[in-house]
C-alpha cells in the first residue's frame, strides 16, 4: 500500500499542490490532473492505474459527476476506490463514490481516509 498511486483531479492548482504534497509526504505516489479530460486520458493511456482516485465535483468543461459516471461504467475502472473532495453539495454523485469529504478539510484527514480505504479494499 505504501507508495500506492493516487490520481488527484481538481481544477484548482492550490488544491492539487496541497493534496499532492500531503499524499507524497505520507509515502504515496501522486499523479495530478487539472481537468477531467486529462484524468480520463491518463486512465486510458496504458500507464499503471491508480490505486485510488481523489476528485473534485465542480470543474469546467466536464464535471466530476460525469467523470465518476465514466469510471463506474467502465469495466476496467469501476472497481477503483473513489474519494470526492468538494465544497459543493455532492447530491446524487455521492452514490458513485466510496467516500465524500467536504471542503475545507485537513489534508491529513484526506490522507488518513485514503489509507483506510486502501486497507479496507485489500482485505475484501
Amino acid at each position: 500500500m505504501l507508495d500506492a498511486l493516487v490520481l488527484v483531479v481538481d481544477d484548482n492548482p492550490e488544491t492539487l499542490e496541497l493534496m499532492g504534497f500531503a499524499l507524497e509526504a505520507e509515502g504515496f505516489r501522486v499523479r495530478k490532473a487539472k481537468s477531467v479530460l486529462k484524468a480520463l486520458e491518463w486512465l486510458h493511456d496504458g500507464t499503471p492505474r491508480p490505486a485510488v482516485i481523489l476528485t473534485d465535483l465542480v470543474m469546467p468543461q466536464t464535471s466530476g459527476r460525469d467523470f465518476l459516471k465514466h469510471v463506474r461504467d467502465d469495466e476496467a475502472l469501476k472497481s477503483l476506490p473513489v474519494v470526492i473532495l468538494t465544497g459543493a453539495d455532492p447530491g446524487e454523485s455521492a452514490a458513485l463514490a466510496d467516500v465524500v469529504l467536504q471542503k475545507p478539510v485537513d489534508p491529513l484527514h484526506v490522507v488518513a481516509t485514503i489509507r483506510t480505504l486502501l486497507v479496507t479494499n485489500q482485505t475484501q
